[in-house]
């Protein structure tokens, strides 16, 4: 149940590193810091490194698009990928704060699904404001 919490936050780690670096708009270079900063935070709350995870086949496709992109595509196709990881997380760390096995990992959990929905927030304002 862990395992897809933390090849999703390697997901979004991954892709943030490349927005860290590569955005144009500075609102999505300040979310894709804070994002890689929250990540590190909760691999190490469920008991690993950050990276350690790996991707799956079409999360690393994503990557492979967001490497060639540029500009205002760029930021657009970050935004919206990030939209959709956050909506896969919310599910995931909602179903482990209720059953997991870990109690370090289920307090991350349960801390994290508020910081997921205010990353959404976040995200969705940041969509319009580069639409």
């Amino acid at each position: 149940m862990k395992m897809p919490i933390l090849m999703g936050g390697d997901f979004s780690t991954a892709t943030s590193k490349l927005a860290a670096r590569k955005a144009r708009d500075p609102a999505v270079r300040e979310f894709a810091k804070l994002e890689i900063t929250e990540q590190a935070a909760v691999a190490e709350a469920f008991g690993a490194r950050p990276g350690s995870a790996g991707l799956r086949p079409d999360q690393a496709a994503i990557v492979a698009k967001l490497e060639a992109a540029n500009g205002a595509m760029f930021d657009m196709m970050y935004i919206d990928g990030q939209i959709a990881g956050h909506r896969e997380l919310l599910d995931l760390h909602r179903r482990y704060a209720r059953g997991g096995s870990d109690p370090m990992a289920r307090g991350a959990s349960l801390v994290g699904v508020t910081g997921i929905e205010t990353h959404l927030f976040l995200l969705q304002n940041i969509k319009r404001q580069i639409a």
